[in-house]
């Protein structure tokens, strides 16, 4: 499971701006919060590429703030890259597939306030 986050490096400057990774199972997917039922769904984006085989990840700061911001998977199909943008805790995702430029039209939907 991968999510943006703030990571406190020094506790006289506010936090950097980071990358949560974490390891899940599939129950992971669905949640419930105030009686509702909420449940994950596929990132339209990347469907051209799923199921993505990761060959390789790539973990890189390029804030320079010392912190995990930016996470590049690398699959036969093409490429993944996450990074944690502005405003905080937004995540972008870039999908590559292999031979083709970045696909810059497609917007994707809020994850705030979906259900």
């Amino acid at each position: 499971m991968l999510a943006p986050c703030e990571v406190y490096l020094d506790p006289d400057k506010y936090p950097s701006l980071g990358l949560s990774l974490e390891r899940c199972d599939p129950g992971a997917l669905q949640w419930a919060r105030n009686g509702k039922t909420y449940s994950m769904s596929p990132f339209a984006g990347a469907a051209g590429l799923l199921p993505f085989p990761v060959a390789q990840v790539v973990e890189s700061d390029p804030l320079g703030e010392g912190a995990l911001s930016e996470v590049l998977l690398i699959g036969p199909l093409g490429q993944l890259l996450f990074r944690h943008i502005m405003p905080p805790m937004s995540l972008g995702i870039e999908v590559t597939q292999s031979g083709q430029a970045p696909n810059k039209s497609f917007k994707p939907m809020p994850l705030r306030g979906t259900a």
